[in-house]
């Protein structure tokens, strides 16, 4: 719970303080400044139904986005297409991290995708007491 409140606290901070740099959109979840680290926030609507507090994720290989959020909550990749090799990422203390690898453009199950694109798409749901939200994360070469 300690680690929540301290998350909680720093996406707070975050959203008051604006941001650091120019090219922030304040709707695109990118690493904080200084670090290799996206902090995204999840919260439950009054109905109970997850949503985070960003519209999308974008991050760089080697990078990581930690979701911070109620006590238990996974975040689930689609069509077991996932940066980690995990479909399931269940919460530890309201805490999901979610490393992207290094080499990730150079894996062949995207080689393909990345080629075309320039980028990589996951689509994963962000599951609560059996509600879903399905957010992209998107990650980009540097």
């Amino acid at each position: 719970m300690k680690v929540f409140r301290m998350l909680s606290a720093l996406v707070f901070m975050v959203g008051v303080s604006g941001c650091a740099s120019s090219s922030c959109d304040p709707k695109i979840g990118t690493p904080l400044p200084g670090t290799n680290t996206a902090v995204v926030g999840v919260y439950l609507q009054k109905d109970g139904t997850p949503r985070e507090t960003v519209k999308e994720v974008v991050v760089h290989p080697g990078q990581n986005v930690l979701y911070a959020g109620p006590d238990e909550f996974s975040i689930v990749f689609k069509n077991r297409k996932t940066p980690n090799g995990n479909v399931e990422n269940p919460s530890k203390e309201g805490v999901v991290l979610i490393k992207i690898p290094v080499d990730i453009f150079d894996k062949k199950e995207f080689l393909e995708e990345f080629r075309k694109n320039k980028s990589l798409v996951f689509d994963y749901g962000i599951n609560v007491n059996g509600k879903n939200y399905d957010p992209p994360l998107r990650v980009v070469p540097l």
